[in-house]
């Protein structure tokens, strides 16, 4: 899932999660929710968030 900057629109709902503010339109938060929410982790290019039902391989491979 990319994360773009953009600004906050109407139905957006509003969280902080890990001190990180998360703005998510209502069509990404039925991805999240379909996927079993979001992971935040921290890298060397700051906190990110995944997909919690990601595939660690991605969608073009078949795991097993």
């Amino acid at each position: 899932m990319g994360l773009a900057l953009d600004e906050s629109k109407e139905g957006d709902e509003h969280y902080t999660v890990s001190d990180l503010p998360i703005i998510v339109d209502p069509f990404a938060m039925k991805i999240i929710k379909e996927s079993g929410g979001l992971n935040i982790r921290s890298s060397i290019f700051g906190p990110t968030a995944e997909l919690a039902g990601a595939s660690s391989c991605g969608s073009d491979c078949s795991c097993g």
